[in-house]
């Protein structure tokens, strides 16, 4: 009941914070920009835009089979299907409450392929150190190829307003501070409800479940098709927002490069609330900003691109629910047969 209420909780403060910032979009603009994003609706290739959807599909295929190989080191080689849906999953329930769909896709194979939850989450977590790594050094070669433009951008939006911080320290300490404290807080009602003992036990079983998960990229067979798979993901996302600039004809001209930042700093607004509702279309018209589109059509192009992918994602859940249910109804599979011989 508990976890049911903290869900709940989470729910309605990450959906909250997406919808406040749809609100704060929508009404921050004057009555002529919004006729000329409805204009700009009205006139765009719809072509262009089923591209993100396709490539996005096509990125979730690389990902099941990315995962299937991390779970082949510790002896399970779940189908592929059962792999790929459960992906589709993951992404449909982050619509709803991010990071629900990791734990979701883990426990869809412990069902179906009889994959223990802790070692499949302990390969997730490979997968996302993985992909930060990717990021990262994406985001280290953007700020190498455009020094000039984010330095300028970050000399007027962050060292200019460095006065205002310091003029309120709040800012600097007290928000870190309460953090600390609730964390602490936190702790502290666990350890009085369940008894440190239980807590040390029950941790240390869950981590060696997921240093079991981690470690298995030490033993991959095929490493090189790992990595192939991962660079051919990326090149997939890229070109989900690279293509979808071709569905205004003031964003058909940009560069690689603007479709890079794109990528990379829509990424991190798609986890700050459920799905990016909100953050997403701000990240991109914020990044298309630099590169002098104008922020009516940088805003259109990012709801555009954040509708079409999230229709996909929807629908592509809902199927995917139906088919885990239908083709595996039958389907009387026991524990070791999931291990690969």
């Amino acid at each position: 009941m508990k976890s049911r209420i903290s869900n709940i909780i989470k729910l309605l403060l990450s959906v909250g914070l997406g919808v406040g910032l749809v609100w704060w979009f929508i009404h921050q603009m004057t009555p002529e920009q919004r006729t000329e994003t409805i204009h700009a609706f009205s006139r765009a290739n719809y072509f262009w835009l089923l591209m993100p959807m396709m490539f996005g599909f096509l990125s979730n295929f690389l990902r099941a089979q990315r995962w299937r190989l991390l779970l082949r080191p510790l002896g399970y080689n779940p189908s592929y299907l059962n792999t790929f849906l459960s992906v589709m999953v993951m992404f449909f329930a982050n619509l709803f409450i991010p990071r629900l769909g990791e734990v979701m896709r883990c426990t869809i194979l412990a069902k179906y392929e009889h994959v223990p939850v802790e070692k499949s989450i302990g390969t997730m977590v490979v997968e996302r150190v993985v992909d930060l790594i990717t990021i990262l050094l994406l985001l280290g070669f953007l700020m190498l190829m455009e020094y000039d433009r984010l330095l300028g951008y970050f000399t007027e939006n962050v060292v200019n307003k460095q006065d205002a911080q310091e003029a309120n320290p709040w800012l600097s300490f007290g928000l870190p501070l309460l953090i600390l404290v609730g964390i602490a807080a936190v702790g502290f009602y666990f350890v009085k409800k369940h008894g440190w003992q239980h807590l040390k036990e029950t941790v240390g079983l869950r981590l060696k479940g997921l240093w079991d998960g981690v470690k298995s990229i030490r033993y991959l067979r095929n490493f090189g098709q790992f990595v192939f798979l991962t660079i051919t993901m990326w090149l997939t996302y890229f070109l989900m927002i690279y293509l979808g600039f071709r569905a205004l004809p003031e964003t058909s001209d940009l560069s690689l490069m603007a479709a890079l930042a794109c990528l990379i700093f829509g990424g991190f607004a798609m986890v700050a609330t459920p799905g990016g509702i909100g953050a997403y279309p701000l990240a991109i018209r914020a990044v298309l900003l630099l590169y002098g589109i104008a922020e009516v059509y940088g805003g259109a192009l990012g709801t555009m691109i954040w509708g079409i992918q999230t229709a996909g994602v929807f629908l592509g859940g809902i199927l995917s629910f139906m088919l885990l249910a239908l083709l595996n109804q039958k389907k009387n599979v026991q524990p070791e047969n999931s291990h690969v011989g």
